[in-house]
């Protein structure tokens, strides 16, 4: 009977330890930190909309983490191989996608967008970049309309963003296809001046979502914190420090 009673205290004791060893576990986080105003680094520190929200998120769900930054299109594979744990970085839920890694819910709806020379008066429609030399980024979803929209561009892909934005100011690219928030953001501050987004964003409107591996128990854990953040206002607050307006 004791040793029934040992073996049993054992059991609760190893499953209280496993629970805490859980609660401890430092959770990895990938991200393409430059993704203005998104994922960035300033003054030595990882900022933008998706870090904040995420501070918040861990913060709401009671778990520590720490920021593993990588190319965009090296976050997928990342997760399927369980080299991280999330990744969180403007990312888009593709139905490609979803058949790899498992999405939270949707924080955020994006679209995309076409940035061209400020003197450009020639590409003002997605159809206009038929035969124009274009650039974008590995991995995003921007590849995947530029194939099915505009198969006669010139399309050359690069692994960061801040690549594409270079190829177009150099006058090696006609256009930068990618998402509109970043190419928005991007011409009222660095590229000021020098380069526009056309007004009209190309393609519908698409939900981004934080991506797990496929399986992952943190999936329910940061859907109920992301509730929680969204309806005690805390969403909103950290939307309009980064966009300048409230969420719509």
């Amino acid at each position: 009977m004791k040793r029934r009673a040992f073996l049993a205290a054992v059991v609760v004791a190893a499953a209280f330890a496993n629970a805490a060893h859980a609660q401890e576990k430092t959770i990895v986080v990938g991200t393409s930190i430059d993704s203005k105003p998104f994922d960035f680094v300033q003054d030595g520190k990882y900022v933008g909309f998706d870090q904040d929200l995420l501070a918040e998120i861990a913060k709401e769900a009671g778990f520590k983490y720490t920021v593993n930054p990588m190319d965009f299109g090296a976050l997928i594979p990342a997760l399927q191989t369980a080299n991280i744990d999330l990744a969180i970085s403007s990312i888009f839920m593709t139905d490609a996608r979803k058949q790899v890694v498992d999405f939270s819910d949707v924080y955020y709806t994006s679209a995309l967008g076409i940035l061209v020379a400020a003197d450009n008066s020639a590409i003002n429609t997605g159809e206009d970049l038929a035969g124009k030399k274009v650039a974008s980024v590995t991995g995003a979803a921007s590849t995947t309309w530029l194939k099915g929209n505009a198969p006669t561009a010139e399309v050359t892909l690069f692994p960061q963003v801040t690549n594409m934005f270079m190829e177009l100011q150099a006058g090696r690219a006609d256009a930068v296809v990618y998402d509109y928030p970043f190419l928005a953001y991007y011409a009222q501050v660095e590229g000021d001046g020098k380069v526009k987004v056309v007004e009209k964003p190309v393609g519908d409107g698409i939900p981004v979502g934080i991506a797990f591996p496929k399986g992952s128990e943190l999936v329910g854990q940061v859907n109920e914190a992301l509730k929680k953040v969204k309806a005690d206002g805390r969403y909103d607050a950290i939307y309009k420090k980064w966009f300048g307006k409230a969420a719509e």
